[in-house]
Protein backbone atom coordinates (compact mmCIF):
# COMPACT_ATOMS: atom_id res chain seq x y z
CA UNK A 1 0.00 0.00 0.00
CA UNK A 2 1.98 2.95 -1.29
CA UNK A 3 0.54 6.36 -1.87
CA UNK A 4 2.23 9.43 -3.25
CA UNK A 5 3.78 9.94 0.18
CA UNK A 6 7.26 10.43 1.51
CA UNK A 7 7.94 10.04 5.22
CA UNK A 8 10.71 12.08 6.81
CA UNK A 9 11.55 10.90 10.32
CA UNK A 10 14.29 12.33 12.47
CA UNK A 11 15.54 13.16 15.92
CA UNK A 12 17.75 16.06 16.82
CA UNK A 13 19.90 17.42 19.62
CA UNK A 14 20.29 21.12 18.86
CA UNK A 15 17.79 21.54 16.03
CA UNK A 16 20.00 21.37 12.95
CA UNK A 17 18.65 18.03 11.78
CA UNK A 18 15.09 19.36 12.23
CA UNK A 19 15.99 22.32 10.01
CA UNK A 20 17.38 19.93 7.42
CA UNK A 21 14.19 17.83 7.52
CA UNK A 22 12.00 20.88 6.97
CA UNK A 23 14.14 22.19 4.09
CA UNK A 24 14.31 18.77 2.40
CA UNK A 25 10.51 18.59 2.68
CA UNK A 26 10.26 22.00 0.94
CA UNK A 27 12.39 20.68 -1.91
CA UNK A 28 10.24 17.57 -2.32
CA UNK A 29 7.09 19.69 -2.40
CA UNK A 30 8.66 21.99 -5.01
CA UNK A 31 9.58 19.03 -7.18
CA UNK A 32 6.16 17.39 -6.91
CA UNK A 33 3.35 19.33 -5.23
CA UNK A 34 1.08 16.26 -5.34
CA UNK A 35 3.32 14.26 -3.00
CA UNK A 36 2.29 14.25 0.64
CA UNK A 37 5.35 14.82 2.81
CA UNK A 38 4.99 14.00 6.48
CA UNK A 39 7.84 15.21 8.72
CA UNK A 40 7.88 13.44 12.08
CA UNK A 41 10.13 13.98 15.08
CA UNK A 42 10.79 10.59 16.68
CA UNK A 43 11.09 12.19 20.13
CA UNK A 44 7.59 13.65 19.89
CA UNK A 45 5.66 11.26 17.65
CA UNK A 46 3.98 8.03 18.65
CA UNK A 47 6.02 5.14 17.25
CA UNK A 48 2.85 3.47 15.92
CA UNK A 49 1.95 6.63 14.00
CA UNK A 50 5.46 6.74 12.56
CA UNK A 51 5.33 3.07 11.54
CA UNK A 52 1.94 3.62 9.89
CA UNK A 53 3.28 6.59 7.96
CA UNK A 54 6.31 4.60 6.77
CA UNK A 55 4.00 1.76 5.74
CA UNK A 56 1.85 4.17 3.70
CA UNK A 57 4.79 6.00 2.09
CA UNK A 58 6.70 5.05 -1.02
CA UNK A 59 9.94 6.47 0.38
CA UNK A 60 11.60 7.24 3.69
CA UNK A 61 14.21 9.79 4.71
CA UNK A 62 15.78 9.17 8.12
CA UNK A 63 17.64 11.95 9.92
CA UNK A 64 19.96 12.03 12.88
CA UNK A 65 22.91 14.08 13.93
CA UNK A 66 26.13 12.17 14.43
CA UNK A 67 26.67 11.74 18.15
CA UNK A 68 29.48 9.62 19.61
CA UNK A 69 30.20 8.34 16.07
CA UNK A 70 26.63 6.97 15.76
CA UNK A 71 23.08 8.04 15.11
CA UNK A 72 20.94 8.93 18.11
CA UNK A 73 19.64 5.90 20.01
CA UNK A 74 16.03 6.92 19.30
CA UNK A 75 16.71 6.66 15.56
CA UNK A 76 18.47 3.32 16.00
CA UNK A 77 15.52 1.97 18.00
CA UNK A 78 13.11 3.17 15.32
CA UNK A 79 15.07 1.32 12.63
CA UNK A 80 15.09 -1.84 14.75
CA UNK A 81 11.30 -1.62 14.95
CA UNK A 82 11.18 -1.25 11.16
CA UNK A 83 13.37 -4.33 10.67
CA UNK A 84 10.61 -6.63 11.85
CA UNK A 85 8.08 -5.17 9.42
CA UNK A 86 10.00 -6.41 6.37
CA UNK A 87 9.31 -3.50 4.04
CA UNK A 88 9.80 -4.17 0.33
CA UNK A 89 9.99 -1.84 -2.64
CA UNK A 90 10.51 1.35 -0.66
CA UNK A 91 13.26 3.83 -1.37
CA UNK A 92 15.25 5.59 1.34
CA UNK A 93 18.23 7.71 2.32
CA UNK A 94 19.67 9.37 5.43
CA UNK A 95 20.51 12.93 6.43
CA UNK A 96 21.76 14.92 9.41
CA UNK A 97 24.22 17.28 11.00
CA UNK A 98 27.57 16.48 12.50
CA UNK A 99 30.28 18.26 14.42
CA UNK A 100 33.42 16.21 13.98
CA UNK A 101 33.16 12.87 12.31
CA UNK A 102 29.77 12.50 10.59
CA UNK A 103 29.39 8.71 10.70
CA UNK A 104 25.64 8.63 11.40
CA UNK A 105 24.43 8.99 7.81
CA UNK A 106 26.52 6.10 6.48
CA UNK A 107 25.48 3.92 9.41
CA UNK A 108 21.84 4.81 8.82
CA UNK A 109 22.11 4.06 5.10
CA UNK A 110 23.67 0.68 5.92
CA UNK A 111 20.87 -0.06 8.39
CA UNK A 112 18.24 0.93 5.83
CA UNK A 113 19.81 -1.47 3.30
CA UNK A 114 19.89 -4.25 5.91
CA UNK A 115 16.20 -3.70 6.63
CA UNK A 116 15.31 -4.01 2.94
CA UNK A 117 14.97 -0.43 1.75
CA UNK A 118 16.51 0.57 -1.57
CA UNK A 119 18.95 3.32 -0.61
CA UNK A 120 18.92 5.69 -3.60
CA UNK A 121 21.98 7.81 -2.71
CA UNK A 122 24.38 8.70 0.10
CA UNK A 123 21.96 11.23 1.53
CA UNK A 124 23.04 14.64 2.75
CA UNK A 125 24.91 15.81 5.82
CA UNK A 126 25.94 19.20 7.09
CA UNK A 127 28.77 20.34 9.32
CA UNK A 128 27.25 22.08 12.35
CA UNK A 129 23.93 23.91 12.21
CA UNK A 130 22.63 24.68 8.70
CA UNK A 131 23.06 28.26 7.53
CA UNK A 132 21.21 29.75 4.55
CA UNK A 133 23.53 28.10 2.02
CA UNK A 134 23.15 24.70 3.70
CA UNK A 135 19.36 25.14 3.86
CA UNK A 136 19.35 25.82 0.11
CA UNK A 137 21.37 22.63 -0.45
CA UNK A 138 18.76 20.71 1.55
CA UNK A 139 15.97 22.10 -0.64
CA UNK A 140 17.96 21.06 -3.71
CA UNK A 141 18.54 17.62 -2.21
CA UNK A 142 14.80 17.25 -1.58
CA UNK A 143 14.11 18.03 -5.24
CA UNK A 144 16.70 15.49 -6.36
CA UNK A 145 15.37 12.83 -3.96
CA UNK A 146 11.83 13.33 -5.26
CA UNK A 147 13.15 12.74 -8.78
CA UNK A 148 14.55 9.35 -7.74
CA UNK A 149 11.25 8.04 -6.39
Amino acid sequence: YQEDRIAIVYDTIWGGTRTMAEEIAKGIRLADPKVVVNVMNLAKSDKNDVATEVFRAKALLVGSPSHNKCALSSVGAFLEEMRGLAFKGKKAAAFGCYGWSGEAQQRLNNALKDIGFEVVDDGIKNLWEPDEAAAAKCVEYGQQFAGKI
